[in-house]
């Protein structure tokens, strides 16, 4: 199947113009494939059961038969916990109070920003290895059927596109390990070291605050350059039927370099978004209390809306970024795309 794409040659609107004309018609394309979202979300709730379950019995057995178990029902109590880091290794080691609410988020980008995240224990890395491999067929399905079905397809026809990129998606996968694992061990550590330097000899607390200020913004900006570079790699992928990953990914750094201003600004435009929901969830979810199982079940309820709505923006880069790129670079003259025999 050949797709052409043939618009006037330039783009007279003004760049905040477009990048919302590209959320919109992204949310557009995301609705379409609503289905994409449970996917996701079904996906996530499987590699985390599979933590979850040996936690829970560890858990009930640091509780025993002692107050401790009536006292967590109305809130943490730090005496237990302090036992409870005290005793547990491993994966259980990993909770802490952060896991409530919106801690997780904040966590996992401090881990990222301080390079920590190889530190976790061996049980949370394999389970971060099966969410990548399942990751990576879900985003294939997803953004493959965002490409070649933009109007919606069927159960069938979205697990197709999956196995149709699956093993294109997974390639850039591992790249993107790679890349990060380059960027954290060449520049963010040496990075650190010269900022726990120059805060050594700083004056005043206040410049050793900024000095860590500017190394998280810095550190920040490149992980988030890096994963916009990647997005567009299998954006390319899909949209153009690439079969050289890395090929994909040089193309993505010349598309971005190009278009850096309002590449990166729509990029950001849709972490604010994410950004919002997650402190939106994480107000509402202080004001209910927790003290009976009606209140625990709509805690639930609510963390489960939580996760949906971060998987809606997930897939909103990628659905958002599609039309961005089809905006940007398929306006520029008459460009085919082969996409051959469909299964």
């Amino acid at each position: 199947m050949a797709v052409l794409a043939a618009e006037p040659i330039g783009d007279v609107r003004l760049p905040g113009v477009i990048m919302f004309g590209s959320l919109q018609e992204g949310w557009q394309l995301l609705r379409r494939h609503k289905k994409a979202v449970i996917y996701l979300y079904l996906a996530n709730l499987f590699v985390a059961s599979l933590l979850l379950f040996p936690f829970m019995q560890v858990f009930e057995d640091s509780l025993g038969p002692g107050l401790y178990r009536e006292k967590l029902v109305g809130e943490l109590d730090y005496d237990w916990y302090g036992l409870f880091q005290d005793r547990v290794t491993g994966f259980a080691s990993t909770f802490a109070p952060w896991v409530l609410g919106g801690g997780p988020f904040a966590r996992n980008l401090e881990l990222l920003l301080d390079g920590e995240l190889t530190q976790l224990p061996w049980a949370i890395i394999s389970l971060g290895v099966l969410y990548i491999l399942l990751n990576s067929f879900l985003l294939a399905a997803a953004v493959g059927s965002f490409a070649l079905e933009p109007q919606g397809t069927g159960i069938r026809q979205f697990f197709r596109n999956g196995g149709l990129f699956f093993g294109r998606f997974f390639r850039l996968a591992v790249l993107a390990v790679l890349a990060f694992w380059f960027v954290a061990s060449w520049m963010v550590e040496p990075l650190g070291e010269l900022v726990e330097y120059l805060t050594n000899r700083a004056l005043t607390d206040r410049v050793a605050f900024y000095w860590n200020l500017a190394r998280y913004l810095i550190v920040l900006g490149i992980f988030l350059f890096l994963n916009m570079l990647f997005d567009y790699a299998k954006i390319q992928t899909a949209v153009e039927n690439r079969t050289s990953v890395l090929l994909a990914f040089i193309s993505a750094v010349r598309f971005c370099v190009r278009y850096f201003f309002a590449a990166f600004g729509f990029y950001l435009l849709i972490t604010a978004l994410g950004l919002a929901w997650v402190i939106l969830y994480t107000s509402l979810e202080g004001l209910l209390p927790q003290q009976s199982w009606g209140t625990i079940l709509l805690a639930i309820i609510g963390q489960q809306l939580y996760l949906m709505g971060r998987l809606m923006v997930k897939l909103l880069f990628y659905s958002g970024q599609m039309q961005f790129y089809l905006g940007k670079e398929m306006k520029y003259g008459m460009k085919y795309v082969e996409y051959g025999d469909r299964l």
